[in-house]
Formats: structure tokens, C-alpha cells, sequence
């Protein structure tokens, strides 16, 4: 994956006019999620890139809209500066890439999506440390609760009556722990590739709506707190 040459990773001022645009790729609704079509496991790039929160959170938004810092920046209630200064890190390290530059009252307005959708897997948990692990987790579950709560609150979430909605306990060994785990990992590349089915319908012509779809498996505490 090339990395972005002379990219600007925050609303800086430059010359030129306000009707001046320069797009890196065909330019995209900030609310559309892109597809990139690649289900990628961590390497090293992204094990660095995951050892601030707030680059967890940077790529969370990422993967879901193409914004700017400034747009970054306002979402999350951080100081611009350091929100461009993680953009910037993530964008050497190939975890995100430029979608377009617009001029906009004497500055550029650069917008990024995330380039791959990751995949932790056993060896990339064990290079991450307990409090970055945790600190990922929590950033994961908001987001899902995050989902949820505003497909509640827009009424979308009980919309329709062929939805699926299950959480289950049970108790298992180590193998099943581990044949659990690969069945979840397995519904995550389907669906992945489900969703590249769907664009290419769309562009014949079929409707399309947004869908959440939310895979969690954990061990649970003793069954004295269940």
C-alpha cells in the first residue's frame, strides 16, 4: 500500500483560492463509508498505530466516514493540534489514506479514510500490552453501544422483524474457546465479503441501506456473577 507523498494533516493555511480543489480520489459523501475491500490482519504498522487512544479513535471514525482533523476534532472534544499531529502518524503509517483537498476560506481542508479493516488476531493481542488491549476493548464496546443507542433512538433498531439480536453463555475448554473464536472470525470475512456483494448490486441499481452488524467473544467472569 503507497504511502500519501506532501499530504496536510490539518486545516493549515495556504494560497490560492477558495474554488481550487485537488482530489486524491473520486470525492465521497463524508457520511458513506468507504470500501476498500480488504480484511487485513495487524502487522507491526498498526500495533504502533494502536498504542495511543486516540489513534484507536481516529481509525474508528476512519473506518466508518471520511472526515478532517477539524471534523475529527469536534467529534471527539480534542485540541485540533493533537488530533492532526495523530492524523499525521497514522498516515505514515499507512493505516489511513487522503480522499480529497478542498480550499476552504484561505485554508486546506484535508479529508482521510481508513485504508483496511483490521482484524486483531491471537499474535497482534499478544503484542500489545494489558493496558493498551484494554483501552481498544473500551473503545470497541463504545462504539457498538454508540450504534445501538442512536439506532434506538432514530427507531431503526426495531425497524424490522428479520433482524437478528443474540447473546449467549456458555461453558466451553480451551478447543472450544478456540472454535468459537474462529467461527466469529470466519462471519467477519463473510459478512466483509457480503458487503462487497452489495456494492457491486448498487451499482446495477439496487437500494441500499446501512446495517451494524457487531461479533463480540470474551470470557465472561465466574458463574457466581452471571
Amino acid at each position: 500500500m503507497p504511502a500519501i507523498e506532501g499530504a496536510n494533516t490539518s486545516d493549515q493555511s495556504t494560497s490560492g483560492t477558495a474554488t481550487e480543489r485537488t482530489r486524491k480520489v473520486p470525492p465521497s459523501d463524508k457520511t458513506k463509508r468507504p470500501k476498500t475491500g480488504k480484511v487485513t490482519r495487524l502487522d507491526r504498522r498498526f500495533t504502533q498505530a494502536l498504542n495511543h487512544p486516540l489513534r484507536t479513535e481516529i481509525i474508528a471514525i476512519l473506518s466508518d466516514t471520511c472526515a478532517s482533523p477539524s471534523e475529527m476534532a469536534e467529534m471527539l472534544g480534542e485540541e485540533l493540534s493533537n488530533v492532526s499531529y495523530h492524523t499525521k502518524q497514522l498516515l505514515e503509517l499507512d493505516c489511513i489514506e487522503v480522499v480529497d483537498k478542498e480550499q476552504v476560506r484561505g485554508a486546506v481542508k484535508t479529508r482521510y479514510r481508513a485504508t483496511t479493516k483490521m482484524l486483531l488476531d491471537n499474535p497482534d493481542w499478544e503484542r500489545l500490552g494489558r493496558t493498551v488491549r484494554t483501552g481498544i476493548s473500551i473503545n470497541a464496546l463504545n462504539e457498538v453501544t454508540r450504534r445501538a443507542a442512536d439506532a434506538l433512538e432514530a427507531g431503526t433498531f426495531d425497524e424490522r422483524t428479520d433482524r437478528t439480536l443474540i447473546t449467549m453463555k456458555l461453558d466451553v475448554d480451551q478447543p472450544g474457546w478456540e472454535k468459537v473464536n474462529a467461527a466469529l472470525r470466519t462471519a467477519y470475512e463473510r459478512i466483509g465479503e457480503v458487503e462487497v456483494e452489495a456494492a457491486q448490486r448498487k451499482a446495477e441499481g439496487a437500494n441500499t441501506f446501512r446495517m451494524t452488524a457487531s461479533l463480540l467473544g470474551y470470557q465472561s467472569p465466574a458463574r457466581e456473577a452471571d
